[in-house]
Protein backbone atom coordinates (compact mmCIF):
# COMPACT_ATOMS: atom_id res chain seq x y z
CA UNK A 1 0.00 0.00 0.00
CA UNK A 2 2.99 2.39 -0.28
CA UNK A 3 3.00 3.28 3.39
CA UNK A 4 6.66 1.87 3.98
CA UNK A 5 9.33 5.23 3.83
CA UNK A 6 12.96 3.71 4.22
CA UNK A 7 14.93 5.45 6.28
CA UNK A 8 17.26 6.85 3.80
CA UNK A 9 13.63 8.52 2.13
CA UNK A 10 13.17 10.64 5.28
CA UNK A 11 15.17 13.60 4.57
CA UNK A 12 12.77 13.57 1.28
CA UNK A 13 10.03 14.50 4.43
CA UNK A 14 11.51 18.14 4.76
CA UNK A 15 14.33 19.18 6.98
CA UNK A 16 15.24 18.07 10.34
CA UNK A 17 13.59 20.01 12.67
CA UNK A 18 13.77 19.63 16.51
CA UNK A 19 13.54 16.33 18.26
CA UNK A 20 12.72 14.90 21.28
CA UNK A 21 12.77 11.56 23.30
CA UNK A 22 10.16 10.01 21.15
CA UNK A 23 9.82 11.99 17.96
CA UNK A 24 12.24 12.89 15.27
CA UNK A 25 10.83 15.81 12.90
CA UNK A 26 10.80 17.08 9.33
CA UNK A 27 9.63 20.63 8.92
CA UNK A 28 8.25 20.66 4.57
CA UNK A 29 6.17 24.22 4.44
CA UNK A 30 3.29 23.84 6.53
CA UNK A 31 3.71 20.83 7.76
CA UNK A 32 5.86 19.02 10.38
CA UNK A 33 6.51 15.56 10.11
CA UNK A 34 7.07 13.26 13.14
CA UNK A 35 8.93 9.70 13.50
CA UNK A 36 7.69 8.17 16.76
CA UNK A 37 10.32 5.59 17.90
CA UNK A 38 7.64 4.05 19.88
CA UNK A 39 9.77 4.52 23.14
CA UNK A 40 7.34 5.97 25.14
CA UNK A 41 3.75 4.73 24.04
CA UNK A 42 4.09 1.27 24.36
CA UNK A 43 3.99 0.14 20.64
CA UNK A 44 1.91 0.91 17.74
CA UNK A 45 -2.09 0.13 18.70
CA UNK A 46 -1.02 2.27 21.92
CA UNK A 47 0.52 5.33 20.53
CA UNK A 48 -2.56 5.49 17.48
CA UNK A 49 -5.15 5.11 19.92
CA UNK A 50 -3.67 8.53 21.75
CA UNK A 51 -3.44 10.03 18.13
CA UNK A 52 -7.35 9.41 18.13
CA UNK A 53 -7.76 10.73 20.95
CA UNK A 54 -5.96 13.84 20.56
CA UNK A 55 -7.93 14.42 17.06
CA UNK A 56 -10.77 14.47 19.21
CA UNK A 57 -9.68 17.12 22.06
CA UNK A 58 -7.59 19.14 19.82
CA UNK A 59 -8.86 19.15 16.53
CA UNK A 60 -6.67 22.16 15.83
CA UNK A 61 -3.72 19.97 15.75
CA UNK A 62 -4.98 17.00 14.28
CA UNK A 63 -2.67 14.24 13.51
CA UNK A 64 -2.76 12.62 9.92
CA UNK A 65 -1.32 9.19 9.39
CA UNK A 66 1.69 9.15 6.37
CA UNK A 67 2.94 5.55 6.90
CA UNK A 68 5.84 3.84 8.64
CA UNK A 69 9.79 3.57 8.67
CA UNK A 70 11.95 1.81 10.26
CA UNK A 71 14.66 -0.75 9.79
CA UNK A 72 13.50 -3.69 8.08
CA UNK A 73 13.23 -6.79 9.84
CA UNK A 74 14.22 -4.90 13.29
CA UNK A 75 11.83 -1.74 13.92
CA UNK A 76 8.89 -0.19 12.92
CA UNK A 77 7.99 3.34 13.21
CA UNK A 78 4.91 5.53 12.36
CA UNK A 79 5.31 8.68 10.78
CA UNK A 80 2.01 11.14 11.75
CA UNK A 81 1.63 14.95 9.94
CA UNK A 82 0.35 17.99 11.65
CA UNK A 83 -0.09 21.61 10.64
CA UNK A 84 2.74 23.45 11.40
CA UNK A 85 2.40 26.26 14.19
CA UNK A 86 3.91 29.16 12.46
CA UNK A 87 5.86 31.52 14.50
CA UNK A 88 4.94 29.84 17.83
CA UNK A 89 6.53 29.97 21.21
CA UNK A 90 5.74 28.21 24.11
CA UNK A 91 2.49 28.93 26.25
CA UNK A 92 2.91 29.94 29.97
CA UNK A 93 1.48 27.90 32.56
CA UNK A 94 -1.10 30.53 33.23
CA UNK A 95 -2.12 30.63 29.22
CA UNK A 96 -2.16 26.45 28.79
CA UNK A 97 -4.35 26.46 32.39
CA UNK A 98 -6.68 29.04 31.09
CA UNK A 99 -7.14 27.12 27.65
CA UNK A 100 -7.53 23.91 29.25
CA UNK A 101 -9.99 24.94 31.35
CA UNK A 102 -11.80 26.70 28.48
CA UNK A 103 -12.11 23.30 27.21
CA UNK A 104 -13.84 21.72 30.43
CA UNK A 105 -10.88 20.42 31.74
CA UNK A 106 -10.06 20.75 35.71
CA UNK A 107 -6.42 20.98 36.59
CA UNK A 108 -5.23 17.99 38.54
CA UNK A 109 -1.74 18.67 39.95
CA UNK A 110 1.27 21.32 38.95
CA UNK A 111 2.49 18.50 36.42
CA UNK A 112 0.64 19.67 33.23
CA UNK A 113 -2.40 17.26 34.16
CA UNK A 114 -6.32 17.56 33.41
CA UNK A 115 -9.22 15.57 33.58
CA UNK A 116 -12.91 15.91 32.50
CA UNK A 117 -15.68 13.46 32.88
CA UNK A 118 -14.21 11.26 30.26
CA UNK A 119 -10.17 11.95 29.64
CA UNK A 120 -7.12 12.52 31.77
CA UNK A 121 -4.25 14.72 29.98
CA UNK A 122 -0.84 14.86 31.18
CA UNK A 123 2.44 16.27 30.28
CA UNK A 124 0.44 19.35 28.90
CA UNK A 125 3.70 21.55 29.52
CA UNK A 126 4.79 24.63 27.81
CA UNK A 127 7.25 22.16 25.66
CA UNK A 128 3.89 20.68 23.80
CA UNK A 129 2.07 24.02 23.88
CA UNK A 130 2.68 26.32 21.28
CA UNK A 131 0.83 29.90 21.26
CA UNK A 132 0.97 32.05 17.82
CA UNK A 133 1.34 35.70 16.83
CA UNK A 134 -2.49 36.09 17.15
CA UNK A 135 -2.77 34.40 20.81
CA UNK A 136 -4.18 30.98 19.75
CA UNK A 137 -2.97 27.90 21.18
CA UNK A 138 -1.82 24.47 20.46
CA UNK A 139 -1.97 21.36 22.26
CA UNK A 140 0.83 19.67 19.51
CA UNK A 141 1.89 16.52 22.01
CA UNK A 142 -0.09 15.55 25.18
CA UNK A 143 -0.89 12.15 26.80
CA UNK A 144 -4.06 11.06 26.50
CA UNK A 145 -6.04 8.44 28.34
CA UNK A 146 -9.99 8.20 28.35
CA UNK A 147 -11.62 7.14 31.54
CA UNK A 148 -14.94 6.41 30.19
Amino acid sequence: NQLWIPMPDLFDLGLPGPSGHENDTYVSGNNIFKVNNLLNSGGVVPLLKRVILHNIIFPETFYFFVGFTGYEGRSVMPILRQDLIKDARPATTVEIDTYMSALGFTKCSDDGKYQNTGYIVWDVMPRNVLKDAEGDIYVVDAEIKSIC
